[in-house]
């Protein structure tokens, strides 16, 4: 044996004792072996505390041998120490039944501490995060890591539905019976209620089924993408609900057809030319609206009358040499160019600024005359994919109109001045968006999933912030089970 001379054996042991809430009072024995070219070795017994039967509960139970365990902390890898813990096994002479005495460092069938597993627990709230890396932090292996969060995380299905229901779908997790999974998101608490496997019509029916009809009769919004299974399910289940259609989708509808021309008309004209050029390359300007800015604010300003950017389609805009045409140009001149290049580009362009105003700036009591005249114009356009996309939109008429709901209001007061400003939140889907990215990053980080049980909840877990069991599940159940 060697002496380690970079820990002090008597500031191991206190770290040991403090470390897992110990008193001087609970320990029997403690000593410290120090191993050449190892870590130092901390080995402990507790005081003898006479635990009662688990089973007939006798008082007086004898000791029937000692286990020696090794226990794994983080903290003490820091210190380069293991602790061994010689874990006393009584025997009940009353009906035989053999048990541990309580053990403070670790879960039942666990060989890591407390500590441990709260922190891997927590870590696994990165969505970055996989079981995988989470194991290598804590030098375990990726199935250690998985069996800790199946025994500790187990979220159960929603039992209420929200005031204002969001359902979209993302592809995640394939089975059998779907390759998307559908999420449904509380619009007011920003919380998924669940996640689904499948976005199947007959999945979807019995899942809702499941609730009792005056919760089904609690929801009194929905918005969904353009699926028509969402519509047929939620009119069936939710028949006095206002059902809207998100503005996202539509506008992405249009932009499917809008780029649909841009590729046909920039495929008749010749490769290398200047109108193939502008098509293919700076076609992106016309994506922008006509009060575009660019640049950056001024620092901690939030009133756009303080903004100090420049419009990017400026007349006396600054101009950039542009390779293509051999001179310097600026956007506002590339622009007119690209709409100069056939009537069919000038004319989708208009309609999309119309579109985009339409969801920017009307509101419940001039949508549907303006929803009107968008449409007409549609109809009366000589691009055939324009009037694919009449039909869209007459299809879904009502639903487009439905997005115009208010359906929450804040109260802004200046820090400034303390005036108040009211602000209306339309009926959206576009929150639920932004949680199907953190459901794909957490598939893609991991390079999919085979469990579709622990792929939900550890969803769940990361979206919602639900707690942990810090005791583990099965042991729960066993509880449970010896009270009945």
């Amino acid at each position: 044996m060697a002496k380690n001379q970079n820990i002090p054996h008597h500031s191991a042991e206190n770290t040991v004792i403090e470390l897992f809430g110990l008193n001087q009072c609970d320990i029997q024995t403690i000593s410290t072996q120090f191993v050449k070219n190892g870590p130092m070795i901390i080995h402990v017994t507790l005081e003898p505390d006479n635990r009662e039967c688990t089973r007939c509960h006798h008082k007086e139970p004898k000791i029937s041998n000692y286990v020696d365990k090794t226990i794994t902390h983080e903290a003490l890898r820091n210190h380069n120490c293991l602790v061994h813990y010689r874990a006393r096994r009584y025997k009940c002479p009353v009906c035989g039944k053999t048990y541990y005495e309580r053990n403070p460092f670790v879960f039942k069938k666990e060989k890591i501490t407390y500590v441990t597993v709260m922190n891997i627990l927590e870590d696994l709230r990165d969505p970055g995060k996989t079981f995988s890396s989470v194991a290598r932090d804590y030098h375990l292996s990726p199935t250690t890591v998985q069996n800790i969060f199946d025994r500790h995380v187990q979220i159960p299905r929603a039992t209420r539905l929200p005031r204002v229901l969001q359902i979209d779908e993302t592809y995640s997790f394939k089975s059998e019976k779907s390759k998307f999974v559908c999420m449904l998101l509380d619009y007011d608490s920003q919380t998924a209620v669940d996640l689904l496997p499948s976005r199947r019509k007959d999945d979807l029916m019995a899942y809702f089924s499941s609730f009792p009809k005056k919760e089904r009769q609690k929801v009194k919004y929905i918005a969904t993408d353009m699926y028509r299974t969402y519509y047929d399910v939620c009119r069936k289940m939710f028949p006095h609900a206002i059902y809207a259609v998100d503005r996202f989708h539509v506008m992405q509808e249009f932009m499917r057809k809008y780029s649909a021309v841009r590729i046909r008309v920039m495929k008749g004209t010749q490769y290398g030319s200047d109108e193939y050029y502008l098509l293919k390359h700076q076609f992106h300007l016309l994506d922008l609206p006509d009060d575009a800015k660019e640049g950056r604010k001024k620092p901690g300003s939030r009133n756009t009358k303080e903004d100090d950017r420049k419009r990017v389609f400026d007349e006396a805009g600054e101009k950039f040499y542009n390779r293509q045409f051999k001179c310097h140009m600026n956007k506002y001149e590339l622009r007119q160019l690209i709409l100069s290049i056939d009537p069919q580009i000038n004319e989708i362009y208009e309609l999309r600024n119309e579109l985009s105003d339409f969801f920017r700036k009307r509101t419940a009591e001039d949508a549907a005359e303006h929803l009107n005249k968008i449409i007409a114009k549609l109809n009366a356009s000589g691009i055939q994919e324009m009037n694919q996309f009449a039909e869209t939109v007459i299809r879904w008429y009502q639903e487009i109109l439905n997005s115009f709901h208010i359906v929450k209001t804040d109260f802004i007061v200046s820090r400034k001045d303390g005036s108040v400003r009211r602000k209306d939140y339309r009926l959206t889907s576009s929150m639920i968006e932004n949680r199907n990215k953190i459901v794909k990053q957490i598939k893609n980080n991991a390079n999919g999933y085979t469990n579709w049980q622990r792929f939900r909840n550890r969803v769940l877990y990361v979206l919602n912030k639900v707690p942990y069991r810090l005791e583990p599940i099965e042991d729960i159940e066993y509880k449970d089970k010896q009270r009945k």
